[in-house]
């Protein structure tokens, strides 16, 4: 973990720069979840739903939706892959995505077994991630989605 700006990112994932998740890959699977960035500029979470459990997706397919203080979006798949296993946690504490991004607020685990085929749009690597969340952070700081220190 480097803290960013104000903001602790695990560096040692892959990021999805248009929908701004995290990626875990291991093995075949790819646990993805949000962004400290995201959180911070969407406020609390309060409701979650998933839906095409168990299908393949194409990557840019919707898998659910979000409700947050500040908005509603839905789920947009980072990868082509199907979707395993879903996070009932957040399902019934939707806070866990604001508390714990990293760990126990995670989304959904995907079964990608192309991923090293469909990477080329994500983020990785230490200096790359921190370049992206710089830029990042100063774009939503400039259009006052986020408050300067």
């Amino acid at each position: 973990m480097k803290e960013i700006g104000n903001y602790m990112i695990d560096t040692s994932l892959y990021y999805d720069p248009e929908n701004l998740f995290w990626l875990r890959h291991n093995k075949g699977f790819v646990r993805i979840g949000f962004n400290p960035l995201l959180q911070e500029t969407s406020g609390s979470f309060v409701a979650i739903v998933f839906e095409n459990t168990d299908r393949t997706l194409s990557k840019g397919a919707t898998f659910g939706s979000v409700e947050a203080e500040k908005h509603v979006a839905q789920l947009v798949m980072p990868i082509s892959g199907k979707i395993v296993v879903f996070n009932e946690k957040v399902v019934q504490n939707p806070r866990l995505m604001n508390t714990d991004p990293y760990g126990e607020g995670w989304l959904a685990e995907i079964e990608c077994d192309q991923f090293n085929e469909q990477k080329d749009h994500l983020i990785y690597g230490a200096a790359n991630i921190e370049k992206w969340m710089e830029s990042e952070i100063a774009k939503y700081e400039d259009k006052g989605w986020i408050a300067r220190p």
